[in-house]
């Protein structure tokens, strides 16, 4: 059975699915439905295992830290823009990365490299936190494919790779086009410059037919990520 995905439900997120149709939610997801949505047996809810399902069941039973969820139907969603990956900057203001991290996630965007340019200046890595950060979002906006962060990587350790580049500066005269086809076949790199932008060297390492900009006025690097998301949401 295929599931439409409500707008007033709650989301939760567990790999544990079992063969006997079960679900196990535990952990912090565990805390959020008995102590945050005060949960209970028999209470239905809907579950996602990252992998592009949607379940709905029921509570079976609850002990002090796990639930156990008998699912009555399932779907599938499928994952649109598996073949992007945003290469996004770290970021002075870490509210500032965060957010765009999340509003990423909220627009269909699951897959992300953590960049470190020359004029990076934030050089904390928050893995653990970033990745959090990217299963509340998804819970939050309903979706069902587990967004990911592949790598942090330098922009030459980028360059060298086999994939189709889309590089976004202030500096070149050419629009993104905003109703862009990508072929889905193609796997695609978004790439976004720090505060100030690349570097002359690192915008140097692609083609310059691959460069676009946004938008007529300067955008700061946050802004100009979640547009781009949205103008591929559209």
């Amino acid at each position: 059975m295929i599931l439409e995905s409500p707008s007033n439900i709650e989301l939760f997120y567990t790999e544990k699915i079992q063969v006997d149709n079960t679900a196990i939610i535990d952990g912090d997801e565990f805390i959020h439905l008995a102590k945050v949505m005060r949960h209970q047996g028999g209470d239905a809810v809907f579950l996602t295992n990252g992998k592009g399902k949607l379940f709905n069941g029921i509570i079976e039973r609850m002990t002090g830290y796990s639930a156990l969820v008998r699912i009555e139907n399932e779907g599938y969603f499928e994952n649109k823009k598996e073949h992007i990956c945003f290469c996004i900057p770290k970021l002075k203001n870490h509210n500032r990365f965060e957010f765009a991290l999340e509003k990423c996630v909220e627009l269909g965007i699951t897959n992300f490299i953590i960049l470190e340019t020359a004029r990076t200046i934030s050089k904390s890595n928050k893995i653990d936190r970033w990745k959090n950060i990217l299963v509340s979002a998804m819970k939050q906006s309903l979706r069902t494919h587990l967004p990911k962060i592949l790598s942090v990587m330098t922009i030459g350790n980028i360059a060298i790779s086999e994939i189709d580049f889309l590089v976004f500066d202030q500096s070149s005269e050419k629009f993104f086009p905003q109703n862009s086809k990508l072929d889905t076949k193609c796997k695609y790199y978004f790439i976004f410059g720090p505060e100030g932008g690349l570097s002359g060297e690192e915008l140097k390492l692609f083609r310059q037919e691959n460069i676009f900009r946004l938008s007529a006025n300067r955008l700061r690097t946050e802004t100009a990520i979640i547009k781009c998301a949205a103008l591929l949401n559209c």
